[in-house]
């Protein structure tokens, strides 16, 4: 169910200086700039190796991310798994005691590249546990696209 980690996300209060940091200091590939009006920030993917770093920067005063970092300042936000069904994976994890921001799996378009390099413009569905149900880590599951290639090799 769980297939591996693909993502890191990382709060940041200026996203191009965030981005040139992990360029310069671990040779990262960034991806595009890209606003998620939904949460109030934009974010860069930036790939290290088989795992994207999620560098995010609030947009507005009111976002999660500008409410994290007033509350815990720049750094790791949460750890992002690829799934193979986010229904099925959030039902099943819900039934064993994980619980969810939201009762239901979100979607989001957003432009990528996957692990074998090949771009698109796609829609994942997601979902994020309550940072409380595990450890106090915030958890997001990701359900990508069919053709989408993650960090193991395997096709969607």
């Amino acid at each position: 169910m769980i297939r591996a980690i693909t993502e890191v996300g990382v709060a940041v209060r200026n996203l191009e200086e965030a981005t040139r940091l992990m360029v310069e200091r671990l040779g990262a590939v960034p991806g595009p700039v890209q606003r998620a009006d939904l949460y109030d920030m934009e974010f860069c993917m930036c790939r290290v190796g088989n795992v994207d770093f999620e560098l995010m920067a609030p947009i507005g005063k009111e976002g999660v991310i500008a409410k994290f970092l007033d509350s815990h300042g720049e750094g790791l936000h949460h750890v992002a798994f690829a799934v193979d069904d986010i229904g099925a994976t959030q039902a099943d994890l819900g039934a064993r005691g994980l619980q969810f921001v939201d009762a239901a799996p979100g979607k989001l378009r957003f432009s990528t590249a996957d692990f074998s390099g090949k771009r698109m413009d796609a829609d994942i569905g997601f979902a994020f546990s309550r940072p409380k149900s595990l450890l106090g880590m915030l958890l997001e599951f990701i359900e990508y696209p069919p053709d989408f290639v993650t960090p193991e090799g395997s096709r969607k």
